[in-house]
């Protein structure tokens, strides 16, 4: 047994051979949560597989299935993931992927898309200035977790048909620095988004959106679908950046995005929206306040990642510590105390 897992909800056209190839060089075992017709093992999909289970119907009612009838095998991994079945990746990636998960012990997680894939989010996309980014949001298409946080993320699965508005939920089962999407390991959506879940939702007579209305109501998630903030990250040479309280500091993370976007084929009012997020998180909000000073993310960030030796360095200031305090109205001495 090794000590990752991947379920892919899968078909009789699912791509998952495309990353469950070499599987003895790779440090993750697979499984299929399976949705077709036909015996897999007869497709020749099954080969290698721990466990092959069964279930008709749309992605996440099928995998609330298989991880229930599958439980005790699966809690023994300590990550799980649970791709679509029209994802393209490299199994050496996908090995990458668990292995940076794993060392900044991240909660949940995903892989960048690669630039031609079919998204709906800019955030998802791969930035070529990092390595990994520090969100507030991973998709329903790929998402990893611990062990853990997939046993916390379970009930939110129940009564479940598109998983629309689930990934607005998850992140408040995790904490700020443990949730990322990883950009050094990207893999690519080739379908285009909704798929046949759209079919099972319209036969349930609920729309996707919809669906996301009423988890995101049941759960107070008061901000819109598509307010998506790399709250910081580690950039390609190693160097960690956040957006900090400091005008230097949102600065040098819009350079970083801006710079990470250029090519990307995506509607300027989109590639704006995402933009201007983070100024508006930096400014204090959409509502114009903020519950927090923004200089607690250098500290919050270097204490999730202080296992891994990373710190988030303040900004260039004749007195750092006096400077940044004035700055975010927050007492030295008590941030001082927080960052040690």
């Amino acid at each position: 047994m090794k000590p990752y897992l991947a379920i892919v909800r899968s078909g009789p056209k699912s791509l998952h051979p495309s990353f469950t190839a070499r599987l003895a060089e790779q440090n993750f075992d697979y499984a299929l949560s399976w949705y077709g017709d036909e015996d897999p093992a007869t497709l020749g999909m099954a080969d290698g597989a721990v466990f092959v289970h069964p279930v008709k119907g749309a992605k996440w009612p099928g995998l609330e299935q298989t991880l229930l009838a599958h439980w005790d095998q699966i809690q023994k991994y300590r990550y799980v993931w649970l791709p679509d079945d029209d994802l393209l990746g490299d199994p050496d990636l996908v090995s990458r992927m668990f292995a940076i998960t794993e060392e900044l012990q991240l909660e949940m997680a995903q892989p960048a898309l690669t630039r031609d894939s079919y998204f709906s989010h800019v955030v998802t996309l791969q930035h070529s200035q990092y390595q990994v980014r520090f969100t507030n949001f991973v998709e329903v298409m790929a998402p990893l977790f611990s062990a853990d946080m997939l046993a916390r993320i379970f009930p939110t699965l129940h009564h479940q048909i598109s998983g629309y508005g689930l990934d607005g939920v998850w992140p408040r089962y995790s904490h700020l620095g443990k949730v990322a999407i990883i950009d050094d390991t990207p893999i690519k959506h080739t379908r285009p988004v909704g798929g046949p879940n759209y079919a099972f939702s319209a036969a349930a007579g609920l729309a996707p959106a919809h669906e996301d209305w009423l988890v995101s109501a049941g759960n107070f998630v008061e901000t819109p679908a598509d307010f998506h903030i790399n709250y910081g990250g580690l950039l390609q040479n190693g160097d960690p950046i956040c957006i900090g309280s400091t005008a230097q500091e949102i600065n040098d993370v819009l350079r970083t995005l801006i710079t990470s976007c250029n090519g990307l084929q995506v509607a300027p009012l989109a590639l704006t929206r995402y933009l201007s997020n983070h100024f508006h998180y930096w400014a204090g909000g959409e509502m114009g306040h903020a519950r927090y000073p923004r200089a607690l993310l250098r500290v919050v960030l270097s204490q999730a990642l202080k296992h891994v030796g990373i710190r988030f360095p303040a900004p260039p200031e004749p007195d750092p510590s006096q400077a940044q305090a004035a700055a975010s109205g927050f007492p030295a001495a008590m941030m001082a105390s927080i960052d040690n």
